[in-house]
């Protein structure tokens, strides 16, 4: 298969420049953009986010050959604005079909400043004005410019050319020269902790390293060549990664003072290739697939694509040759967005080897058809994905050192009331005998960073020891390749100390959920940085804190002892909901079922704990407050979250996928109840069905939780919530009558009988990803959800439904075939949002959201950038869900075997 750049050099050859601004024409579609084959013009088909703001998806947009090359394009007051910073205010939009023309009108509120942002289709590309409603105020003349920000992945390391004599190349790293922009003295004030950051920072701006009235971008690559002219003001080109390493390139023009209609007019003229239509991408599984099972591929084609009817599988030999070994007919083509999709089964090959799929000129790399196709997918997400995101301990690799001991200061009580950033909240000033600033003691304990940050999420940490707790007891996995020490605070990787890991994992977790019943009194909101100077700090957490517990009769640099001056420890959010409160109960039940016979004293204070949790929660239930809300939807998933019924309910930066015992992904915050009444009861049915359950479990059946199971088993299995939390209904037969089974067969015959029609919404038979944040964790969920059913059930479910979620996770997804398992398969995301972001790089076995939706059309995950936390933040959760759902693959073929 020819490289991108061999494809971008070939095309740079043969288009050249005479057809650069070819004259062809757009239109606004039915879905209400600027369209013309091979390039894509959106506006404001999102906004800014109302707790993240700036994403990197809204305002305009430019999709050029398959690729998004280019977003926010507005009115900005700063030259490279970060992501809280002050953005316009959408009014209304318009699409004028006759005229080829979309607007926006949008607004600065506080600075009375409205204008229309237009753009309208013209001969070879897109005419872009910005027209004022009256003269720019006084006060953001030198300020207020149109800035358009190109993705750095594309275009760093390739040339640009300005007025047609100035050539440069992009850098790959930021380091231009830096002045302080103050802000204006009327500015809108800001929450008090984005005030602080800009002072902790210095108001500093990167100055352009590009400037003149002409730049063509990419000149070196046919498939991302673009050419932008100003009629007004210099276009400047910034590097917006001078102030975060999530900053794209930024092109930007100056309003002039005293303009109004066409105060900025751009004309943007890409260089279409004529008759362009995207390569053909296969989707397969990246790790292969077990002989006697279904084996599908899903061909991604453009609408316009004319190829063959049929595709080929070849084996390959081992003098490394490849032998066609199968031909088999594609399905007639499904629109489904902006492209089509066909099918390709190829079931019959069945033989052992290593194989590819070749359809027109593409051909995949090699996969497996093995019996151990599933064995090794989740091993990494155990021992490296969790394990170097586990907090107050050092963890090493070899020679590496992935952090030392961190945050050994935890915590003070958050000192702030209300709404913090990332969506905190504390809801009271005193917590039992604790106020806002106090030292909480024995909170330095367990836990694992939530994700690409360092929050300890707490509906993550109850979900990470539910799912652990289920893989354990349901697969007996005795895997050990870590060495774990909590006295010693040290962890070691492909170091076993005769502890299997997933026991060792459930522990950490434990210690932190005992240490907020033993000093605290409840679960709580979780431990979050105190500013956002430390909460966008990346690398080894141990750098974070000074390790030293804050006393403010210290000076600033002070230091005494094991205290200090310095004001960095972790704030302790003590709110508590009863969804925190009932899945604090069931985690704390199930770590002691898994720590009996390995550490029977810990085990006994988890039960203990949970039983006394239980008792005070029955006697004075934990009202709704105000931990609950504060997130948007679309982010969590799992069994945690499928066993309380929750949708959403996880900060916008945190992972869809799931987790076996209780979340499937982050759920980084508890969800929103329900409003109509009935849901209400269903909500906290589900809420306490989850502790019963884990309660009897680890009680072997011992009342009142069992005889509280009898009650709430009706609620769970309704045909609405077996896709829910319903299915773990499985797990608590044991322990009901025998009808129940009857019952429970009933409710998943209903379930199934509409389950296909659900899951054809997408080519891909699985959950779509609808929202904001990637929906991998709804598949996890699948998987997990659909593998007890089986187990319960197999003449009701088959075994395809968690092989397929499987699958789709290892590749078989939109947009490209690339593994969301870092690291696992031949093809897989090497460049994630993890704490190790700033290297361009990955943590092993982290797995990722994955693709989202583009508004309106177009599905998008980007291989070679990892900068978009919708995409590509691995939740530790979801790595929790997916240790679960790779071994229920392996125990499904295992099972054949």
């Amino acid at each position: 298969m020819l490289s991108r750049f061999n494809v971008c050099l070939l095309l740079a050859l043969t288009s050249g420049p005479n057809l650069f601004g070819a004259d062809f024409a757009m239109r606004v579609t039915d879905k209400n953009y600027l369209d013309t084959q091979g390039f894509s013009v959106f506006l404001y088909d999102s906004t800014y986010h109302p707790v993240f703001v700036d994403q990197k998806n809204t305002a305009m947009e430019m999709i050029l050959h398959g690729q998004r090359i280019a977003t926010n394009g507005d009115v900005r007051l700063m030259p490279t604005p970060e992501q809280w910073d002050l953005v316009a205010t959408l009014k209304d939009r318009h699409a004028d079909t006759a005229n080829s023309r979309l607007t926006a009108d949008l607004a600065f509120p506080t600075f009375t400043f409205s204008y229309t942002l237009e753009v309208a289709a013209e001969p070879g590309g897109v005419r872009v004005s910005i027209n004022l409603d009256k003269p720019l105020p006084q006060k953001l003349a030198g300020r207020a410019g149109f800035n358009l920000e190109f993705l750095p992945s594309i275009y760093m390391g390739k040339t640009y050319l300005v007025d047609g004599t100035k050539a440069g190349i992009f850098p790959r790293t930021p380091n231009d020269p830096m002045v302080t922009v103050p802000p204006l003295a009327d500015e809108p004030k800001k929450a008090y902790y984005l005030e602080d950051w800009d002072k902790a920072k210095g108001y500093t701006q990167p100055l352009p390293f590009a400037q003149g009235k002409n730049i063509t971008l990419g000149l070196d690559d046919a498939l991302a060549r673009i050419n932008v002219k100003s009629e007004t003001a210099d276009l400047m080109l910034f590097d917006g990664r001078n102030r975060a390493p999530n900053g794209w390139f930024v092109l930007r023009s100056l309003i002039p003072s005293g303009k109004t209609t066409g105060a900025i007019v751009w004309h943007i003229r890409p260089d279409v290739i004529p008759n362009w239509t995207r390569l053909p991408m296969i989707a397969h599984s990246q790790v292969g697939y077990a002989p006697g099972f279904s084996k599908v591929a899903v061909l991604e084609l453009d609408p316009k694509y004319d190829g063959p009817k049929t595709a080929k599988v070849l084996r390959l030999m081992e003098d490394g040759s490849y032998k066609q070994v199968f031909e088999g007919s594609i399905t007639p083509s499904t629109p489904w967005l902006r492209y089509v999709y066909s099918k390709f089964d190829f079931t019959s090959v069945k033989d052992p080897g290593l194989y590819v799929i070749e359809y027109a000129d593409q051909r995949t790399a090699p996969f497996p058809i093995s019996n151990d196709a599933y064995a090794n997918i989740w091993q990494d997400s155990l021992d490296h994905h969790l394990a170097a995101q586990m907090d107050h301990v050092s963890v090493r690799e070899g020679y590496r050192v992935w952090h030392a001991a961190s945050h050994l200061d935890d915590g003070r009580m958050a000192p702030v009331v209300g709404e913090q950033f990332d969506g905190w909240n504390q809801a009271t000033a005193t917590d039992g005998k604790y106020k806002g600033g106090d030292h909480i003691p024995g909170m330095n304990v367990g836990g694992w960073y939530d994700a690409g940050d360092y929050d300890l999420e707490e509906p993550a940490q109850l979900s990470m020891i539910q799912s652990l707790a289920l893989a354990y007891r349901e697969f007996h996995l005795d895997y050990d390749e870590l060495s774990v020490d909590e006295v010693a605070r040290e962890v070691e990787m492909h170091r076993p100390d005769g502890v299997p890991d997933t026991v060792e994992q459930v522990k950490h977790g434990a210690l932190l959920i005992l240490a907020q019943y033993h000093n605290i009194g409840h679960a709580i909101r979780g431990t979050h940085e105190p500013d956002l100077r430390q909460y966008t700090q990346i690398g080894d957490g141990a750098s974070k804190t000074d390790g030293r517990i804050y006393d403010p009769k210290l000076g600033p640099n002070e230091v005494k002892s094991e205290y200090s001056g310095k004001p960095d420890d972790r704030w302790i959010f003590t709110s508590t909901n009863p969804f925190f409160q009932w899945n604090g109960i069931a985690a704390l039940a199930a770590a002691a079922d898994v720590l009996k016979g390995w550490d029977d004293k810990l085990a006994k204070d988890c039960l203990d704990a949970a039983i006394k949790a239980w008792n005070d929660e029955k006697a004075h239930p934990t009202p709704v407050g105000g931990a609950f809300g504060g997130a948007p939807a679309g982010a969590s998933g799992g069994v945690l979250a499928a066993s309380q019924g929750v949708v959403g309910g996880a900060p916008a930066r945190h992972n869809g996928t799931g987790n076996a015992g209780a979340s499937a992904s982050s759920a980084s915050t508890a969800p929103t109840p329900p409003q109509p009444s009935s849901d209400r009861n269903a909500f906290s049915a589900g809420l306490e069905w989850t502790g019963a359950l884990e309660l009897t479990i680890a009680t072997h059946g011992a009342e009142p939780y069992k005889s509280r199971l009898k009650e709430l088993f009706s609620q769970m299995i309704t045909e609405q919530q077996i896709g829910l939390r319903g299915w773990t209904a499985v797990r608590a037969l044991p322990y009901l009558d025998p009808s129940a089974r009857d019952q429970m067969r009933e409710a998943v015959k209903s379930y199934m009988a509409g389950l296909d029609k659900r899951l054809d919404d997408t080519p891909f038979g699985v959950p779509p990803s609808l929202g904001g944040w990637g929906g991998s964790g709804a598949v996890v969920d699948m998987g997990i959800r659909m593998y007890f059913l089986h187990k319960a059930f197999p003449d009701l479910v088959g075994p395809e439904y968690t092989l397929r979620a499987v699958s789709y996770i290892l590749g078989t997804h939109p947009v490209s075939s690339t593994s969301y398992v870092a690291g696992v398969g031949t093809v897989s995301k090497t460049k994630t949002y993890s704490n190790n972001r700033g290297d361009n790089s990955y943590i092993p076995g982290a797995v990722i959201p994955g693709y989202i939706i583009i508004k309106p059309d177009f599905p998008e995950c980007i291989d070679d950038y990892g900068f978009l936390w919708f995409e590509d933040e691995a939740v530790v959760a979801g790595s929790a869900s997916w240790v679960v759902a790779g071994n229920a693959a392996d125990a499904i073929v295992k099972e054949s075997k």
